[in-house]
This record gives C-alpha cells, structure tokens and sequence, in this order.
C-alpha cells in the first residue's frame, strides 16, 4: 500500500479553490485527507446554501459531482506536487456506473475514497466510494474523466 504523502490534511478554502478549476458557488469538496499517487481521500461538508440541495439534502447531482470533484481536487495536488501553479480543467467524459444508496442533509460530513483504475492520455478512470460521517457508503461510482490544457 502506498504512503500518504499529506502531512496533514488540506482544509483551508483558498487552498482547496487553488488546487481545483470549479468556484464558487460550484464548490462540492473542501478537504483532502490523504493523498498517494493513485488515491485519495476528501471531504465535503454540504452547506445550507448549496445550489444542487434538494429538500435540505443534496441531490444526487450534488453527490455525483461532489465524486468528481474530488478526482479533480486529487489530481489538482499531483500538479502542485510537480510545480503547477493553476490546476487542469477537465469534465466528467462517461459515466460509467452510479449508485446513490442516501443523501446527505445540510450540515452532514461526507468522506470520499477515488482511485485512479487506468490512465490512458488525458482521459483518466476512476471509482470513487462516499461514505456519511457514521462511514455508511452512501455513493458508489466509475467514471471516465477528461483533463484539458
């Protein structure tokens, strides 16, 4: 098993906003917990103010890009690793598989585990796995993402 190379988790805002292309109020990750070369662990705490909230929880398409984005906060620190100073854009390509088993309420504290499956280019597969602060796993997901210049 590989090294966590974090010597501390990531928690402050500006530095999450540095590491990944979304702003506000786009903003569905705001910690990252542990990081190695093919894995990851974030965080998100849903805010009351959430734009994809849907009866005080978030939708399932806050969850799913809350999943991706969370790729996209890993991938965000390997750039600052090798000395980038702005981080990639890049989307969600295919979706492989989803399953949404709960929703998160406002206030509620997710942890979400990726790991990159395959890596070909610029397009990048990957599952994530989201846990709710009792580490029941209430997401599942595979994904392809794309990264562009």
């Amino acid at each position: 098993m590989a090294e966590n190379l974090l010597h501390h988790p990531i928690t402050s805002h500006q530095e999450i906003i540095n590491l990944i292309p979304q702003k506000e109020p786009f903003v569905f990750v705001d910690t990252l917990y542990e990081y190695t070369a093919l894995t990851g662990v974030t965080g998100f705490t849903v805010p009351e103010d959430s734009v994809l909230l849907d009866e005080n929880k978030l939708a399932e398409s806050g969850l799913i890009e809350h999943m991706a984005q969370s790729m996209s906060l890993h991938r965000g620190y390997q750039g600052s690793l090798s000395g980038q100073t702005k981080p990639k854009t890049g989307f969600i390509g295919v979706i492989k598989t989803v399953e949404i088993f709960g929703l998160p309420e406002v206030g509620e504290t997710l942890k979400t585990y990726v790991e990159i499956l395959h890596e070909i280019m610029n397009v990048t597969s990957v599952s994530a796995r989201t846990e709710n602060e009792n580490g029941i796993v209430i997401a599942t997901s595979e994904m392809k993402t794309v990264t562009v210049e």
